[in-house]
């Protein structure tokens, strides 16, 4: 009789267990949110601007998160975020966003049927990443669009812009003659396009009041057949490449190795079996370059200190996840006065 009971306690003790564990299994407590802090600067009289990067992890890709989410501490002391008058900027102005899409109109693209649906696609992942002129954050975003076929350097087709009807128009302007050379140089074309958005940032940065941030889509249907640059090298430049900007690439068809696909496109990668699958694979790359333009966040706010040299904690926290940086700032000639607009 006893060890009837005993047996019973042991399962009931079992159940309780399991399900604590279970329980467990469902809490996000503990996880650890990634941040990384690119840049921060002082102005006069007192404002600190911190540029950082967010990683919510995979299952928070669409979150934005709001000024409750952040926790300022200089010198191991919380500073009031009404007191400090602590803000986001998304804005024109403050941030930008620069993003080039690179598109393979060699001649398997051109003289087949997949080019109305690879231009189709292409507008759509337009329309889906760039905002429209009356939308609040009009201007923060740019792009432009270039493509590649077997010559050595690649082709402008549309300047960056923040205009989604003058990239469009430009896409609408492909037609089957806009190339003379049926190969692909998809190797010189991976480096070209990171220099052309590494000069754009640095363009950009020319302006000290803007932070910036970047992104490279590339589709092609094919490998590499002109021979111009190894394999290796543009892979080292993918490497390499600043971690201030994504790079994410798109395939088609059976032509395709997936391998080198998927080692280029750094952050991400589709494959679409047909031409019809276009616009899915696309549409599902433009997702992760809207939500990649989202984990980048200004906060500018107003320090106490008046001299000196401290140390600012960033922390974030989110559904009981927590992530923080630190960096040292120097008060020095810091007075009243200060304002964040």
């Amino acid at each position: 009789m006893k060890s009837t009971l005993t047996l019973l306690k042991n399962l009931v003790l079992s159940v309780i267990l399991a399900g604590i564990f279970v329980a467990c299994g469902n809490d996000n407590s503990g996880k650890k949110i990634e941040v990384e802090l690119i840049e921060a600067k002082t102005e006069l009289p007192a404002k600190v601007r911190l540029f950082y990067k967010v990683d919510l992890g995979e299952d928070n890709l669409f979150e934005t998160l709001t000024p409750a989410n952040f926790e300022i501490y200089e010198d191991g002391s919380l500073i009031s975020s009404l007191e400090s008058q602590a803000q986001i900027q998304k804005e024109s102005g403050e941030f930008l966003f620069s993003s080039i899409l690179l598109l393979d109109l060699s001649g398997s693209v051109l003289n087949g049927t997949e080019l109305p649906r690879v231009k189709s696609a292409a507008i759509d992942f337009v329309e889906s990443v760039m905002p429209v002129s009356s939308d609040a954050h009009y201007g923060a975003k740019e792009m432009a669009v270039y493509w590649f076929d077997g010559e050595e350097d690649i082709h402008e087709l549309v300047s960056f812009s923040p205009n989604r009807n003058t990239i469009i128009d430009g896409i609408n302007s492909i037609t089957e003659d806009i190339s003379a050379d049926n190969s692909t140089n998809l190797n010189g074309a991976i480096i070209q396009g990171l220099a052309v958005v590494d000069a754009r940032l640095a363009q950009s940065r020319l302006n000290p009041n803007i932070s910036t941030a970047g992104s490279m889509v590339i589709f092609t249907d094919g490998t590499d057949q002109a021979g111009r640059v190894k394999t290796t090298e543009a892979q080292k430049a993918v490497n390499n490449a600043s971690n201030e900007h994504s790079i994410f690439t798109i395939g088609l068809g059976a032509e395709i190795d997936e391998e080198v696909l998927k080692n280029f496109g750094r952050d991400g990668y589709e494959l679409a079996e047909n031409s019809f699958d276009l616009n899915t694979s696309f549409l599902s790359v433009a997702q992760k370059v809207e939500s990649e333009a989202n984990s980048y966040y200004v906060l500018e706010y107003c320090s106490p200190k008046r001299s000196g040299q401290h140390t600012i904690q960033l922390r974030v926290n989110y559904e009981k996840m927590f992530g923080s940086f630190s960096t040292k700032f120097t008060a020095q000639d810091f007075t009243g006065g200060c304002t964040i607009d």
